[in-house]
């Protein structure tokens, strides 16, 4: 048998198992090294195995990580032996499983050798350069695997984007503001017509307002001092039936008919604008007092106070009526927890074998343990009795 020439010797060879490392596993394995830490990183190893003058060869070609190994046993779980098998055949379908080594972030000193379902402990090996296709691939692959962008279906995208569009345009319709009416909508004449905007509306109601005031005012005091406490006071309720009517907030469209609050303040300035017309005119009384003022006392027109309008009953709301209770559903008894079976472990028996074989998968296997106060899962003995939940 022809050894490798080119090799690195790692610690003290055995001389009963001499354990030999290509390159490339060397290279994997260090990259593993360095994300393990806390929790240990299992590694299988596979490749192959020769016997000359009673000195047992193995040659590691390749590599690949298992997620079941985490910690060194001497004998693997059928878990972990199907593990293995299973990426031998998906990567390395050439070579066969020979051991193992776990990784802690510490260097690598030595390796695990199974041979016949029994791991040893081997100290030392050799580091040796060769032409490896099979493991450079792998790394090629699970390199390609981890920075592979995450793949996103068009179809969901359109969907999500639809989705958007639709809250957009939903928003822009319900966003708080008025609602203008369409062009195409006739609009009613009058009022509607050339309303102007809301701040300037109330500043010219408020003008209306005092300007109204201050002439009543005058009015009173022309007419003399005895009406001039009802006409301010009329002024006054006046001025507060302006200030307390309040202006529409937006237009309310309904169907094609444009509804807006009508302004109670005009109105009410035009009646009291009609109402002095009627009204005798106290300049003339005036002129005529002084006209006879020997001896003939002048004519003083007090005017009527306006009257103010009646404000309309607010409805007394009717009691609303309790709605009754619905009924307090019974609660069911709760089912009976099922009590365990007893089994007799026979030959060959392993609790993941037993799990699959009476609930379908290896999931409740610590479940079973803690039923049966077992620490290890591997260290069960023939013709033991154990419950199974």
């Amino acid at each position: 048998m022809e050894l490798p020439k080119n090799i690195t010797q790692i610690g003290e060879s055995n001389p009963h198992c001499k354990v030999y490392v290509e390159d490339y596993v060397i290279s994997y394995i260090k990259q593993l090294n360095q994300s393990a830490g806390d929790r240990a990183v299992g590694v299988a190893l596979y490749g192959i195995g020769r016997e000359e003058a009673g000195v047992t060869y193995i040659f590691f070609y390749g590599a690949c990580r298992a997620e079941l190994l985490q910690k060194e046993c001497r004998h693997l779980s059928q878990a972990v032996q199907q593990e293995v098998e299973k990426k031998r055949r998906k990567h390395f379908p050439e070579y066969t499983f020979l051991g193992y080594c776990i990784l802690n972030g510490e260097m690598v000193e030595g390796f695990h050798v199974c041979e016949q379902n029994v791991c040893r402990y081997i100290e030392g090996y050799a580091q040796f350069y060769e032409k490896n296709d099979k493991m450079l691939a792998f790394m090629l692959e699970e390199r390609q695997e981890e920075v592979k962008p995450e793949a996103v279906d068009q179809s969901k995208y359109d969907e999500v984007k639809k989705r958007q569009e639709e809250r957009r345009a939903a928003a822009e319709g319900r966003g708080g503001h008025a609602v203008r009416p369409q062009r195409d909508q006739p609009e009613k004449p009058g009022k509607t017509e050339g309303v102007p905007p809301m701040s300037m509306r109330n500043m010219k109601i408020a003008a209306a307002g005092v300007f109204t005031f201050l002439g009543v005012v005058g009015l009173a005091a022309m007419g003399g001092s005895e009406g001039f406490g009802e006409w301010r006071a009329a002024a006054g309720r006046l001025v507060e039936g302006i200030t307390e009517k309040q202006l529409p907030d937006a237009a309310e469209v309904g169907g094609t008919n444009v509804q807006v609050g009508t302004i109670v303040a005009e109105d009410k300035l035009t009646d009291a604008i009609r109402k002095e017309n009627t009204q005798p005119d106290a300049s003339q009384s005036f002129e005529q007092g002084a006209i006879e003022e020997e001896g003939t006392q002048s004519a003083v027109v007090t005017p009527e106070p306006a009257t103010p309008t009646p404000e309309p009953a607010t409805p007394t709301p009717e009691p609303a009526t309790p709605t009754p209770e619905p009924p307090t559903p019974t609660p069911e008894p709760p089912a009976p927890t099922p009590e365990p079976v007893s089994y007799t472990i026979q030959r060959g028996d392993t609790l993941i074998g037993i799990c699959i074989k009476k609930y379908g998968s290896d999931k409740r296997v610590a479940e079973v343990c803690a039923l049966n106060h077992i620490n290890n899962p591997d260290d069960i003995k023939e013709g033991e009795k154990i419950l199974l939940p």
